[in-house]
């Protein structure tokens, strides 16, 4: 994502999932169509249901089960600002050029977390807007994926908070995740090193653009 910043030319900046199922015009217009009406919003969230895979039936409800266990909890608790945001961690989302260069960006699945609390912090509330993209059918995880994902992002909230409440929690933090998984005949744990790098705003990156945003 960082790096589509230098590459692209546009003025406005959609990034949007390439594991949609029922891909649509309507996830490209609906993010962009904010931007081009309201000269205040620099970035743009969707929304929308997100089935769940339940054997050979797809539910109506029940996806998003790291957002409503573990974003979600979080902002409500450290960022209530952003707590009416309907799907902080949707992969759907816009902004102005302009904006984002000024932001860092996260190298991993804690770039929507990241994204979303530094964009608050430099621009406030309303510049934050959200749409309505109706439906996401998407291929769901494994538990095990979404457990390393709530890992890396649950560091981006931490090192966001050291900053807002000025403490030091992760300078000491273990980094490392240690699963637990099964075996033909027995338990073994796997260890992962899951910690996102932090991207620094292209806008301070030497020779990243010129002021049309072409690449030089």
């Amino acid at each position: 994502l960082w790096k589509s910043l230098h590459v692209l030319k546009g003025d406005v900046i959609v990034w949007v999932d390439t594991d949609i199922a029922n891909i649509h015009p309507r996830f490209v217009y609906g993010l962009v169509g904010p931007l081009l009406k309201a000269p205040n919003v620099q970035y743009v969230k969707g929304y929308y249901q997100r089935p769940i895979q339940m054997g050979d039936k797809l539910q109506a409800f029940g996806g998003g089960r790291v957002t409503e266990l573990v974003a979600r909890p979080l902002l409500n608790l450290f960022y209530p600002e952003l707590s009416g945001v309907i799907q902080p961690l949707s992969g759907e989302y816009a902004g102005r050029r302009t904006a984002l260069e000024q932001v860092p960006f996260f190298s991993g699945y804690g770039v929507e977390t990241g994204l979303l609390i530094d964009l608050l912090e430099k621009f406030g509330l309303d510049a934050i807007a959200q749409t309505d993209l109706e439906v996401r059918i998407h291929r769901n995880q494994e538990l095990s994926s979404l457990s390393r994902m709530a890992f890396a992002i649950m560091q981006v909230f931490i090192a966001r908070m050291e900053g807002r409440y000025d403490v030091q929690l992760l300078d000491k933090a273990n980094r490392t995740m240690k699963m637990i998984v099964q075996e033909p005949e027995r338990l073994a744990l796997q260890l992962s090193d899951i910690a996102d790098l932090e991207r620094p705003p292209m806008a301070s990156v030497v020779g990243s653009t010129n002021p049309l945003g072409k690449a030089p």
